[in-house]
């Protein structure tokens, strides 16, 4: 009889908090409270956080009974089946190979041979079993001025302007005449020695240069006297010399994502493109793949990636040998976290 011993663990955690398989370990898991992901905008229900314990090696006897009910065979029979399936696991463990348990996670050995584990995200809390992730966004509202009606003011009566000729004779009238003909001759004396006197004794001036200024060298322009033309200049003369060179040592500028509080993230490049359809056929290989993809501008060329909330270092491992399995890229890198 063909029992699918592994399936069945994921059965189990929907009832109970923790299911222990002799040999193996423990499958354990905790409340985690609904929050807000501000980054990628999505509101996340109630769940269950998942944990494998190595060191709970002693059977509860859940999953042999669980499989005595589902299969109507004996206790033996279902433990046997138990204890086959755990060898089976440990074997392919061994060989460095990435066992699978449905609905659970992936069970696999580190370079430094510990047993790790990376839950698959599945919500084993029945209370709020079929909550979706609600997406939402930032509702921009706009202060409303209140409008006021302005009330006309009251036009300022006309004055009656006086006629040219009573200026004239209040001019005249009151002794003006003589002090408007002097300052009327001061002003043409002053305007004769700015304009006439001046411009003969420049013309004789440089007729004559004087020998202090012969084959003297100019003088060197202060730094600070370059306006800020001048400055544009020396920085343009260095553009494009570095357009085409991916700098994988920074983080992209505005497309990079500000994280929530207490939450990490990390990025692995994938490869670098300048033909968008190559861009637009790596995005869709990483959707289908079920991760989040990441793009930003490098020069002309457009690097594409991944991005990933991770708890731990071993979740990045776990990520990059899941990336060359599903071949989205042969030598993906890290280039963030």
């Amino acid at each position: 009889m063909d029992i699918d011993v592994g399936a069945y663990i994921g059965d189990l955690l929907y009832e109970f908090d923790s299911v222990a398989v002799a040999g193996l370990g423990g499958f354990v898991t905790g409340y985690k409270p609904a929050f807000a992901d501000q980054v990628q905008g999505e509101l996340h229900p109630p769940a269950k956080n998942l944990q494998f314990n190595s060191n709970l090696v002693m059977d509860d006897g859940l999953l042999a009974q669980y499989i005595r009910d589902k299969h109507q065979i004996s206790l033996s029979e279902a433990q046997k089946a138990v204890t086959d399936y755990v060898q089976s696991v440990q074997e392919a463990i061994n060989r460095r190979e990435i066992v699978v348990l449905p609905k659970v996670g992936r069970l696999y050995k580190d370079y430094e041979q510990n047993l790790q584990f990376l839950a698959d995200g599945t919500n084993f809390n029945t209370d709020s079993y079929g909550l979706p992730i609600v997406h939402f966004y930032p509702v921009s509202r706009a202060d409303r001025a209140s409008v006021k009606q302005a009330t006309a003011a009251p036009k300022a009566p006309r004055v009656p302007q006086p006629g040219f000729r009573a200026f004239l004779s209040r001019i005249f009238g009151n002794g003006m005449a003589g002090i408007i003909a002097f300052v009327a001759l001061v002003a043409v004396v002053a305007v004769y020695f700015l304009f006439f006197h001046n411009r003969s004794s420049s013309e004789s001036a440089l007729q004559t240069p004087p020998s202090s200024r012969v084959n003297v060298s100019p003088s060197t322009v202060p730094a600070d006297s370059l306006g800020e033309d001048d400055d544009l200049l020396i920085e343009d003369s260095y553009i494009g010399e570095n357009d085409g060179a991916a700098d994988f040592s920074e983080a992209p500028d505005s497309e990079a994502p500000t994280t929530a509080p207490g939450q990490r993230y990390f990025i692995i490049s994938l490869g670098v493109f300048g033909n968008e359809k190559n861009v637009e056929n790596l995005i869709k290989k990483v959707y289908e793949a079920g991760y989040e993809p990441y793009t930003e501008k490098v020069g002309k060329n457009t690097r594409v990636g991944i991005q990933k909330a991770y708890n731990s270092a071993s979740e990045i491992e776990a990520t990059l040998k899941d990336v060359l399995k599903k071949g989205l890229a042969n030598e993906p890198k890290v280039v963030k976290r």
